[in-house]
């Protein structure tokens, strides 16, 4: 899907984890290191571990034939993370799909259950001008077995079509997967041929309304895998599982919040989420943004909420320039005032001394961003906004 990937990724982890089965995930991005991309039994494997693959498929790459092309470093990764899933003895893994689907280095799996989580316009240089284009690059993972399918809000009959022509069995949200409550307490009923399944005391450990739905699509997609799940035991891996950078509380005088929202159709959940959380004022926004991305829409989402905003970049290439970024703002409709900073850690530390032991700051617009701060330890923090 375009949101919501990583998160459900880690939920159907800890609920295979839960139920006795030697897990794992693979992730992308990361925050802090390549070797959170692979999760083994709740566990990051070590970066020796993950270095030592990784060297084993570049050897092997070395003796591809010329005329196959270049090698990405996404293609190699995922290799080196099957590899290490294989010998860790792994009986089941979430699979995180990297960019689109039918390309994508992850679609040699041909999984007995797939979820995709939404549709929304981005990549559109590489996957298409349309949701429609869109879904088809994705949907090309599906290749029978089970298809979960969250909001997809229009789309439907393209993924009728896809089932049917593959054989799939079709979940869809509010028909087969009905989901009630919020991240304090929700219910999920799955309903198939065989009747239907009833989780319900469910919580997340997060404040994010939109995890209610990856959390959701990863109790359908293990109930699929499994036939079946211990409802006790759903309740207790939803409730420990933590998503970094997802509404995640890295500082609590002034409160700081880092959120990866780095799409239209992403920071479009985070700023509903904000507005039922009222964080205190004043609110500071630490923001980066790639020049690839629709950066006045995000902003026009964004920026209603806060009275400052500091601009700044990332160390991704793509990275809009911090004076780039703050001209775009000054040319918006709205009013916060404005401040460049030429590093994120001059941002962060401007952000929290602006918003003053009683304020907020709100971190967003990019991973990247998320990553620079993580790498320089200013986002510790492990529990999630409540």
């Amino acid at each position: 899907g375009t949101n919501g990937k990583s998160s459900t990724t880690r939920y159907v982890e800890a609920l295979l984890r839960a139920h006795g089965v030697r897990s794992a995930a693979y992730l992308s991005p990361h925050l802090t290191g390549y070797n959170e991309r692979v999760v083994i039994n709740g566990a990051s494997v070590s970066p020796g571990e993950l270095g030592a693959a990784v060297e084993e498929v570049r050897a092997a790459v070395d003796r591809l034939p010329a005329a196959l092309g270049e090698t990405t470093q996404f293609e190699v990764l995922t290799v080196a993370a099957f590899l290490a899933l294989a010998r860790a003895g792994v009986q089941a893994a979430a699979v995180e799909a990297g960019l689109g689907g039918r390309l994508d280095a992850t679609n040699v799996v041909h999984a007995p259950v797939v979820v995709l989580t939404n549709i929304a316009l981005e990549h559109t240089a590489v996957l298409g001008p349309t949701r429609e284009a869109i879904f088809a690059e994705k949907a090309a993972v599906i290749h029978g077995g089970d298809a979960v399918f969250g909001p997809l809000e229009g789309l439907e009959p393209l993924a009728e079509a896809r089932c049917a022509r593959t054989g799939a069995r079709a979940h869809y949200w509010g028909r087969q997967v009905v989901v009630q409550g919020d991240p304090r307490g929700f219910a999920v009923e799955l309903r198939g041929a065989a009747g239907k399944r009833h989780y319900s005391g469910l919580r997340l450990p997060t404040a994010a309304g939109y995890q209610v739905t990856n959390g959701a699509l990863a109790v359908a997609a293990a109930d699929l895998l499994l036939g079946g799940l211990n409802e006790e035991r759903v309740r207790q891996a939803l409730a420990t599982t933590l998503v970094p950078g997802r509404l995640q509380v890295v500082g609590d005088r002034p409160l700081i919040l880092a959120d990866g929202a780095h799409n239209p159709h992403g920071m479009a959940a985070l700023v509903a989420c904000l507005r039922q959380l009222n964080p205190p004022r004043p609110r500071v926004a630490v923001l980066a943004m790639l020049r690839d991305k629709a950066v006045d829409e995000m902003l026009a989402l964004v920026l209603p909420l806060v009275e400052q905003v500091i601009c700044t970049e990332a160390s991704e290439p793509r990275s809009l320039r911090a004076a780039e970024l703050a001209a775009r703002i000054r040319r918006l409709p709205y009013q916060p005032a404005v401040e460049v900073a030429a590093s994120s850690e001059a941002a962060f530390r401007l952000a929290a001394q602006a918003a003053g032991r009683h304020g907020s700051v709100l971190i967003t617009g990019s991973l990247y961003l998320l990553e620079d701060l993580a790498r320089q330890g200013l986002l510790k923090g492990e529990e999630h906004a409540r």
